[in-house]
């Protein structure tokens, strides 16, 4: 606690700062860059997924039906994704098996794919505001060095 009160009176020397609240600035800025060094870290681990939802976010399933020699209908579902120029077909089976991997494997999946790929984004976002609350922290260091040192000016002077 003696340190915090020190290092208030070495920011501020005026006055003109609550100083104590330009320290609790500083130890919570440091605590978003290490949560955010965290987070960065445990998103790499899922980057898999985030380039699965690019390469097939944007799939839907449909059904397509042959007839047999007979001609009776046979259904099977596929997984289209549009490309670069092209529409990728993906054969998922058979009416139930398909649906299954679709409803349990794919759109879960997907979900959970966009949610990391949304997460990435706020990430970065964060990153900048982060930037920028550093940016603001060192101009408040700078204009407290500059006080101190004119206050010691001041003190010479008289």
């Amino acid at each position: 606690m003696g340190s915090k009160k020190a290092s208030a009176a070495l920011l501020d020397p005026l006055g003109l700062f609550d100083a104590r609240e330009l320290v609790r600035i500083e130890e919570r800025l440091s605590d978003v860059e290490s949560s955010l060094k965290r987070l960065e870290e445990e998103l790499s681990i899922v980057e898999p997924l985030v380039k699965l939802y690019e390469e097939y976010g944007d799939c839907y399933l449909e059904k397509t039906w042959v007839k047999n020699k007979v001609g009776d209908k046979y259904y099977y579902y596929y997984l289209k994704c549009k490309g670069e120029g092209s529409i990728k077909s993906i054969y998922l089976g058979k009416e139930g098996e398909a649906l299954t991997i679709y409803n349990e494997v794919y759109k879960p999946l997907i979900t959970m794919a966009r949610r990391i790929s949304e997460l990435k984004a706020r990430l970065t976002d964060l990153a900048n505001l982060r930037s920028e609350l550093r940016h603001y922290a060192e101009e408040i260091w700078k204009v407290s060095d500059s006080l101190r040192e004119t206050k010691k000016k001041v003190e010479s002077i008289q």
